[in-house]
């Protein structure tokens, strides 16, 4: 580490939980789990769960944690974290992924932005207060059309915009939840921590962390990170007529096993995981053949829910075999993954197929 970094960011570095964890960035906080430690539980422990952060993580005082409910509402409030946590509380089990994950598996010479491979993401138990009971103990008023959240961190230094989101005041009213459980326990800062937004089905930007105020507006936010970013830009394209990222796009990763292992011959386990948005996962289908033929794999877990769905096959490997596994899921709208992502500008939303090569042993 040079002294090149500053004291805040080397903080940061030496907090690091786990060694399933890769460094993408070291400051702000780009850490990306292990496909092997990803394989592991169905659920992903808090310790080895990717961190993607805009500007350094802030201090917190729970005791003094308020959050305000503004904007066109009838009663204007401000809850603190005891009432908050006071209110009835929902559990949810969901994937959370970082929009920019597989970024660096486009095929771009250069591409803006870190570097992600397939680990930026990650399957929870979140508990919190759905945010349909604190809008509506506010009054929403009419013609009201979007909720923004305004978050704790901010940049070391002036210059840089607020990380400010807005999601569809529908989407509010549904299934988002302020959450400040994870795992079965308290949510730390680093997951944003003690009060962040849980959206099922959408990408991580919109899951704001840190959450200190809530608006109620007309209108999307028309924040940098609104208008101008998170947006599927292609070359010639002015990014606020982009098309805006948001909900995830139907994925699947193989976990088990890892790319040019070498295993013995005989029959090999094939797993992993298939998630998607809001529709769901419907279907997962297993090629060991480098996508000449399909079979279709049955899916555990809850079909239309927002967790991941693990998946289970055998194939059969001969000694010096060279296998190419690909595995592709369809989610409930019909969406299947396609053989290469479309590419953008950001880097944002590459669900390609997944492809692990591996060689039976002599």
């Amino acid at each position: 580490m040079t002294s090149a970094v500053p004291p805040f960011a080397r903080a940061a570095l030496s907090a690091l939980p786990s060694p399933d964890l890769i460094v993408r960035n070291e400051f702000p906080e780009h850490w990306e789990t292990s496909i092997e430690a990803l394989g592991r539980s169905v659920i992903t422990p808090e310790d080895r769960f990717f961190v993607r952060t805009h500007f350094p993580v802030p201090q917190v005082d729970e005791r003094t944690w308020k959050v305000e409910v503004t904007g066109m509402v009838e009663h204007r409030l401000t809850l603190t974290l005891a009432e908050l946590r006071a209110l009835p509380v929902r559990k949810l089990a969901a994937v959370i992924e970082c929009a920019g994950n597989g970024r660096g598996l486009f095929a771009f010479p250069v591409t803006a932005g870190t570097q992600w491979e397939r680990g930026a993401v990650g399957n929870a138990e979140w508990a919190g207060v759905p945010l349909k009971t604190v809008l509506e103990r506010a009054g929403v008023k009419d013609g009201a059309g979007h909720v923004w959240f305004e978050a704790a961190d901010e940049a070391p230094l002036p210059g840089p915009p607020k990380f400010l989101r807005s999601i569809p005041l529908d989407k509010a009213l549904d299934d988002a939840l302020l959450v400040h459980t994870m795992n079965g326990v308290k949510l730390t800062r680093r997951h944003g921590g003690p009060l962040r937004l849980c959206v099922p089905g959408w990408f991580g930007m919109a899951w704001t962390k840190w959450v200190t105020k809530i608006r109620v507006e007309k209108d999307p936010s028309d924040n940098h990170f609104m208008a101008r970013s998170y947006r599927y830009n292609v070359a010639g394209t002015f990014p606020a007529a982009a098309p805006p990222v948001e909900t995830m796009r139907v994925k699947s990763l193989i976990t088990r096993p890892l790319g040019e292992s070498r295993v013995p011959a005989g029959r090999l386990i094939v797993q992993g995981f298939a998630w998607a948005g809001p529709s769901g996962v419907a279907r997962l289908e297993l090629s060991a053949d480098d996508g000449r033929t399909w079979t279709e794999v049955a899916l555990q877990g809850t079909p239309g829910g927002s967790a991941w769905r693990p998946w289970r096959h055998t194939v059969d490997v001969r000694r010096n075999q060279q296998i190419v596994l690909r595995a592709r899921a369809t989610d409930g709208n019909g969406d299947t993954q396609p053989e290469q992502a479309t590419a953008n500008a950001g880097g944002y939303a590459n669900n390609s197929i997944d492809r692990v090569v591996v060689h039976g042993a002599a």
